[in-house]
């Protein structure tokens, strides 16, 4: 491998057919060059989509009850299914390895006065993990604790566009709002991450104070965040199981498509997966077809070489060298020039896929970039391709008798 004789009569083949040797090799180098230019940017525009459509709260799960479709248990159809706190305790015991965070939430409309000025909101309750839940930031002050919903304080967080139509500049922090029929204290502002005017004209309290208020321990809906790294089956298989336990605490029929209904994103998450395998494919066999393209062509130029050389191998057996040394010899010179325009074109097309940062985000690509595992994987197939490359041209160099090279005129 080390040979000093034989790296010069590689560079000897090779320099005496430069242009042949150039355009085979610029095969390579555009084969990998397209390859990992497509995988980064199928990257980007992954990060991209998950930027933009798969933030905070992508995974929830969201509980809520409706009417019946069919009779049950000495039911008739069309009973209206309403959850309660119990429901939340029961997914809480029995699911907690699968959940990250939990809440019941309980929403009504109602009318906000301060200062003279007021409007109509939509006022939800909720628990002190809910702001981990979505897609929203703290701007002031604080979100509710767990003490503002184990004494049922009267704590609220507003959303920014409520401060900009009711307080008009004011610092809203422990000022009190009526809500209803009732005073608040205000204990923090949130705006929306993806600026939604309508996220931000939400109110939160606790909702241990609103069911407190409307003397009820109903839920209309319960939201479940699941714990890091479920996949789309497994949260899938979560909701179907958390959907036949409550169907079957409520006396719902198994077979009712109604009464209990849970939305997850797991169908959406699918389809997204299923579309970036057939866009990695897609990059595999445009980058996989240029490839075999550049082996062919690095295997062309080994057959002339060893053709041209016919003589000399011939030769070289007379002398004494073995199959193998002439299958070493050639192979040896097919994956040189596999190697060196192959990592040419990886590192310029890594160069071009590092630098590109944030200027296609208008196309949402974000953050286009080829791991340290991929790059290993590009140089092992290139390795690879010159193999195959120089296999054939090799066993046939390796065939060549030398009584039949030494007559050969060509």
């Amino acid at each position: 491998m080390f040979d000093i004789d034989r790296w010069r009569e590689i560079w000897s083949s090779v320099s005496s057919n430069k242009l042949r040797t150039f355009l085979s090799g610029l095969t390579i180098s555009l084969a990998l060059f397209v390859f990992i230019v497509l995988f980064g940017m199928g990257n980007g525009l992954q990060n991209g989509f998950q930027k933009e459509f798969f933030q905070a709260g992508a995974m929830n799960m969201y509980i809520f009850g409706t009417q019946t479709s069919e009779s049950f248990a000495g039911y008739q159809k069309g009973r209206q299914i309403t959850l309660e706190n119990r429901d939340l305790d029961y997914i809480l015991d029995n699911y907690s390895d699968k959940i990250k965070y939990i809440t019941g939430e309980y929403d009504q409309s109602m009318t906000v006065k301060f200062s003279g000025q007021s409007g109509s909101y939509s006022v939800k309750g909720i628990n002190q993990d809910y702001i981990e839940m979505i897609n929203i930031k703290l701007d002031n002050g604080r979100f509710l604790k767990k003490e503002d919903l184990t004494k049922r304080n009267k704590s609220v967080v507003l959303g920014r566009m409520v401060i900009q139509d009711l307080m008009k500049g004011q610092d809203p922090i422990g000022q009190y709002i009526n809500i209803g029929s009732g005073m608040y204290e205000i204990v923090g502002v949130f705006s929306s991450n993806t600026n939604d005017d309508r996220e931000e004209r939400m109110i939160y309290v606790p909702i241990t104070t609103l069911q407190t208020i409307y003397g009820t321990d109903d839920l209309p809906s319960i939201t479940v965040a699941p714990k890091d790294g479920l996949s789309t089956a497994e949260l899938k298989e979560f909701s179907e199981e958390v959907r036949a336990d409550l169907k079957s605490r409520h006396s719902v029929s198994p077979t009712d498509e109604s009464g209990i209904r849970i939305w997850d994103s797991s169908e959406q998450m699918s389809d997204t997966n299923a579309f970036f395998f057939v866009l990695t494919i897609i990059v595999f066999v445009i980058g996989g077809g240029s490839l075999i393209a550049g082996i062919v062509s690095i295997g062309n130029i080994m057959v002339f070489s060893v053709k041209e050389r016919t003589k000399e191998i011939g030769i070289r057996k007379a002398l004494g060298a073995t199959p193998r040394n002439i299958i070493s010899l050639v192979m040896q010179e097919s994956i040189v020039i596999t190697l060196l325009f192959g990592i040419i074109g990886i590192l310029l097309a890594t160069l071009l896929v590092e630098n590109i940062n944030d200027s296609l985000v208008d196309y949402f690509i974000y953050n286009p970039g080829v791991s340290t595992e991929s790059l290993v994987v590009a140089c092992i197939i290139l390795f690879l391709a010159g193999f195959f490359a120089g296999f054939i041209p090799a066993r046939y160099a390796a065939k060549i008798k030398p009584i039949d090279a030494l007559r050969d005129d060509k």
